[in-house]
């Protein structure tokens, strides 16, 4: 069987997408699938069980023996929540029990960390948390078999609604399409790595089927783009005949993008998709 924390959510919820693609029903969904804001994520999905959060831990020690592999893409992403302990609990308390988890029964373990941790003077909550579990990691000397923390950088596609100020900024800029809306505006002009969801599935996909050398890798597309880079590609997609204005302050003076030096040298060689290639597939979807 294949644990997937975070099922209900963005990324997981794609990946068991893969899974059912290629034939693989036998995963365990693992999430908080009270909000109904995420049944859609999951509903249509093909999975052996699915199990509470809380609960967890308990349900794994009595089918350990059934557990071939872990994806933990679960964790609190609310870059504005300003309570450090339910980061604590959710990101870093319940992140080193799975890892020791999996550690323990040899387990193949793959988390989802995010590139802002390589910026300390970025920290929010949500990243300092991000940071010291992979810290933490480092600090191991006994490991799952194989291990990988994958430090996403923004990842955009379908099932972004219940993160709400939290979805990536082209699935927010999307959502102006949606709502008719004419006019963004913002303090800056954000230059970012973006990559399409569905080549987060495929990498995921990769690591289960691979064993490259255990470690940390980043993965995006390698390339920046500004938010206003984003609007002229929603404009040239969309069949709309009122374009989508955006006005900003001033442009950004730092720029965000993934080293893929890692993943392409010992992982996940293939081609992602442009920007404007993503976002077709996102009105097409």
């Amino acid at each position: 069987m294949i644990i997937i924390t975070g099922a209900a959510g963005f990324i997981g919820s794609h990946l068991c997408r893969k899974l059912n693609f290629h034939g693989i029903h036998d995963c365990i969904l693992v999430d908080d699938f009270t909000p109904e804001i995420k049944r859609n994520n999951w509903e249509h999905l093909l999975y052996a069980d699915k199990i509470q959060r809380e609960v967890f831990f308990q349900w794994a020690e009595k089918n350990v023996k059934s557990i071939d592999f872990i994806f933990h893409l679960g964790s609190r992403t609310d870059y504005l929540e300003k309570n450090d302990d339910i980061f604590e609990e959710l990101n870093i308390d319940f992140s080193q029990r799975i890892w020791s988890f999996a550690t323990l029964n040899k387990i193949p373990f793959i988390y989802a960390s995010s590139y802002l941790t390589n910026y300390n003077n970025s920290f929010s909550p949500f990243v300092k948390s991000k940071y010291i579990f992979d810290k933490w990691i480092e600090k191991q000397h006994h490991t799952p078999p194989l291990w990988a923390g994958l430090k996403f950088v923004q990842v955009y596609g379908k099932n972004e609604a219940h993160k709400r100020e939290n979805a990536s900024e082209v699935y927010k800029i999307f959502q102006k399409y949606e709502e008719n809306r004419t006019t963004i505006f913002a303090k800056e002009n954000i230059i970012q790595d973006y990559i399409y969801v569905n080549d987060v599935a495929k990498v995921l996909y990769y690591f289960l089927n691979h064993a490259p050398p255990s470690g940390m890798y980043e993965v995006g597309t390698g390339f920046a783009r500004s938010c206003q880079s984003v609007v002229d590609v929603m404009n040239k997609t969309s069949k709309r005949e009122q374009k989508l204005m955006f006005a900003y302050q001033k442009e950004s003076n730092m720029s965000f993008q993934a080293d893929l030096t890692l993943l392409r040298k010992y992982a996940y060689k293939q081609p992602f998709l442009t920007l404007e290639q993503g976002v077709r597939r996102m009105f097409r979807d």
